[in-house]
């Protein structure tokens, strides 16, 4: 049996405990098995990163960018799935691999007749895995801890804290400690996405260099609410034309009957 092994996610960073991840899985199925999935959806909040910086960021830590794939729903990732011919999904096994607590995104119902769902939990036993045309597994990947700048950390959203708190060599050290070695570009990659003012990117997420200090929520900031309340008073009023216009037409056309 074949295997295509799925390692999902939004990685906001990826980092060393992701890599150890993948590490884990080309052990065990190979290297030419595993694939990572992430999609290219961002927001200022909590997924900074575009799917190319998350690429540059598992090529620095020896990962093949062939090997990971800007899908839509990293859980599906049906652009990966969907690459196999009728013939290879006979004699493929499809194995999700996710932490424990993403586990939660799955489904293992069984069906209303009783039968196994297509999803199963993954046996210890390869040899008992079907194929992917009956069913696909999912596997959990060992949870590691990883340190950064001296310190334990288990998730993105922990490095991501620790990287605003730090000043410029703080940040250095993350990027190091997270990537094998210094990089300029992945540091500016951070810097701006996750919001670290410098003066040739005056204002970003709500913020703007002022004698070289920052200023939270400044005129920026008024300015962009300025600018989002003028187009929600035109989008309300484009509303209140179209529905007017619908009307008018509604009543022609039942004056034309």
């Amino acid at each position: 049996m074949n295997y295509l092994v799925i390692y999902p996610g939004r990685f906001h960073p990826f980092h060393r405990g992701h890599k150890a991840s993948y590490d884990w899985l080309v052990k065990k199925f190979g290297e030419g098995s595993v694939y990572i999935a992430t999609s290219d959806v961002q927001n200022p909040e909590d997924s900074p990163f575009s799917y190319s910086d998350k690429v540059d960021m598992t090529t620095k830590l020896g990962i093949p960018a062939s090997h990971v794939v800007q899908v839509k729903n990293p859980y599906q990732a049906t652009e990966i799935t969907n690459n196999l011919s009728s013939e290879e999904k006979q004699t493929t096994a499809l194995i999700f691999a996710v932490s424990e607590k993403d586990t939660a995104r799955f489904n293992f119902k069984p069906k209303k007749d009783g039968t196994p769902g297509y999803l199963q939990p993954l046996p210890e036993n390869l040899k008992e895995l079907a194929p992917m045309t009956k069913h696909g597994y999912v596997a959990i990947t060992p949870t590691v801890n990883f340190r950064v700048r001296g310190v334990d950390a288990d998730s993105a959203s922990a490095v991501r804290k620790m990287y605003l708190a730090g000043n410029d060599a703080d940040r250095t050290q993350i990027i190091t400690d997270l990537y094998g070695a210094p990089d300029p570009d992945l540091q500016a990659a951070f810097d701006q996405k996750l919001g670290v003012n410098t003066p040739e990117n005056i204002v970003t997420y709500g913020a703007e260099v002022i004698d070289g200090g920052t200023k939270e929520f400044g005129e920026s900031r008024n300015i962009k609410l300025k600018k989002l309340s003028e187009r929600i008073l035109k989008l309300k009023q484009r509303l209140k034309e179209m529905r007017q216009t619908n009307a008018q037409d509604y009543i022609d056309e039942k004056i034309s009957r």
